[in-house]
C-alpha cells in the first residue's frame, strides 16, 4: 500500500512539474504617455511655446487621482502646475489651463480640455490620434457633456402604486383596523382570525 501511495505521488509530483503553455506576447498599438498626449494638444491646439508668458496647468482625474509626471520645461512650454486652492490663489492673474484624464481606444483617445484667457473659458474635446511620429491632434469640438441637455428626472406621477387594488371614484380605500377585522377566507366559520 505504500508503493501505491509512493508511485501516485511521483505521478503528481510529475504531473505538476510541466510549466504553463507559452503564449507570444502581443505587440501594443501604442504605449499609453499621458504627458505626450497632453504637449501635442498644448503644441497643435492652444499653440504653446516657451516664450509664452508663463500660464498654470491643472490636470483633473474626474474620478480618481491622476498625476502625471510631466516635465513642462523640457517639453517646451511655461507651464506651471497647480492644484488644490492654495496653487489657484497663489496664481489669481494668470491664464489657465486644463486638462481632464485622457480616454484611450483602439484608435487613440479623446481628452477633455479647457483654456480660460481674459475672464473667458474655452471647453473642448479633442480627439488625438498616434501615428509613426507620435501624437497628433485629430479634431477638437464642443463637448457634449457640456452642450448636451441633461436628461429630465423621472417624475413622481410616473411611480407604481403601492396597492393592487384602485381606489374607486368617491370610495375611500379600507382602514389597516377593517383590513385587520375581517375574515379570513381560508378559515372555517365560527372560528376567530
Amino acid at each position: 500500500m505504500k508503493r501505491l501511495f509512493l508511485v501516485a505521488g511521483i505521478f503528481a509530483a510529475a504531473a505538476c512539474e510541466g510549466g504553463p503553455e507559452e503564449v507570444p506576447a502581443r505587440e501594443p498599438l501604442f504605449v499609453t504617455d499621458d504627458c505626450a498626449l497632453i504637449s501635442a494638444i498644448a503644441r497643435e491646439r492652444y499653440k504653446l511655446s516657451r516664450d509664452d508668458p508663463p500660464m498654470t496647468v491643472r490636470l483633473s482625474g474626474e474620478d480618481a487621482p491622476w498625476k502625471p509626471t510631466c516635465d513642462w520645461q523640457a517639453g517646451g512650454f511655461n507651464l506651471v502646475e497647480v492644484s488644490g486652492p492654495e496653487g489657484e490663489a497663489a496664481t489669481p492673474n494668470m491664464n489657465r489651463l486644463t486638462f481632464n484624464r485622457p480616454q484611450y481606444d483602439v484608435d487613440g483617445a479623446q481628452i477633455r480640455t479647457s483654456l480660460t484667457a481674459a475672464g473667458a473659458t474655452t471647453a473642448v474635446l479633442c480627439r488625438v490620434v498616434h501615428g509613426g511620429s507620435g501624437w497628433s491632434v485629430d479634431n477638437c469640438g464642443p463637448d457634449p457633456k457640456l452642450t448636451r441637455p441633461r436628461e429630465t428626472a423621472p417624475s413622481p406621477a410616473d411611480q407604481t402604486p403601492d396597492s393592487d387594488r384602485p381606489a374607486l371614484a368617491g370610495e375611500r380605500p379600507p382602514t389597516a383596523r377593517e383590513l385587520s377585522t375581517q375574515a379570513d377566507p381560508g378559515t372555517s366559520p365560527g372560528t376567530q382570525n
